[in-house]
Parts: C-alpha cells; structure tokens; sequence
C-alpha cells in the first residue's frame, strides 16, 4: 500500500534556522503552501500547545512536534534537516532533524493517521534515525520513510 504523507516540497535540507521557533513557522508555512493546513498561526498553536505539554525532542538530534487541528486537512509530515545543530528545548537538547506531523481533529482517514503512528513509533529506532540523518535529498529521504511504513506493513 502506498501512503501520501511526505511531499518533496514539505521538505527542506541544509537549513540555516537558528531557532525552534524559525523551523516551526518554516515547515507550517510548507505545510500551508501545499495545503495540508489551511491556516498556518492556527497550526502553530496547537503545535506549541503540545510543546508546552512536554517537549518534543525525541534524543539522537531529533524533535518530533505536531500538532492536532481543524485546519489539518489530511495526516502529513514535514521534514527539515539543520546544516547546525540547534536548541530545542529548556534542557539545551540539539537537533539536527525535525519531523513535523500534522494530525487532522476530526479524522476521517484512519489508514493514513495509523501510517503516522507508524512513522512516529520507528523513530525510536537508532539506526533508523541515523539513516535519516545521514539521508541527502529529499528523495531519499522519502523512501526511508516509505520504506519503513512498508516494512511495519509486512510485520
């Protein structure tokens, strides 16, 4: 079965953000320009009401926010690889990754919203986040992630 949730154009590597707060608002406004969210400030709250929670770092230089909103249209990932490290959270954790998934409220597509738990319960994997970190283009990137959905398809 093949899931839609990684886009090539909600993707972005090598970028010079400096702060958890720039890559947040940089993969919402991705997420909006390809319409998985309608309303990027609307998204960015329920992704910070989440991080307010508990952080979202998730070890191994990756963050993990999402958010759960009425303007998420469908489940979705956005993938942003950091040329330096960055803090994300009050305990000077670094990531050089962020994996943000969108959560539609009211889900009517239990496939794909299954898909995503996928994807967020094999980033406990080292060796799957080491190969996404070592991964240098989108296109790689996306296959991994295909990849794995594949695989716990299989199991």
């Amino acid at each position: 079965m093949k899931y839609d949730l990684v886009y090539k154009d909600n993707i972005m590597l090598c970028i010079k953000q400096h702060s958890k707060k720039e890559i947040i608002t940089m993969l919402s406004g991705l997420l909006k320009e390809s319409k998985i969210v309608t309303n990027s400030e609307k998204f960015i709250d329920a992704v910070y009401d989440r991080e307010n929670r508990g952080s979202t770092y998730c070890g191994d230089y990756l963050a993990l926010p999402h958010g759960c909103s009425d303007c998420v249209t469908k489940p979705s990932i956005a993938i942003a690889k950091m040329k330096y490290r960055v803090p994300w959270d009050e305990n000077g954790n670094l990531v050089k990754l962020v994996i943000m998934l969108t959560i539609p409220k009211a889900s009517k597509m239990e496939e794909e919203s299954e898909a995503l738990k996928m994807v967020a319960s094999s980033l406990g994997d080292r060796k799957f986040i080491k190969q996404l970190l070592d991964a240098d283009t989108k296109e790689a990137l996306i296959e991994l992630i295909n990849n794995c959905l594949n695989d716990n398809m299989r199991s």
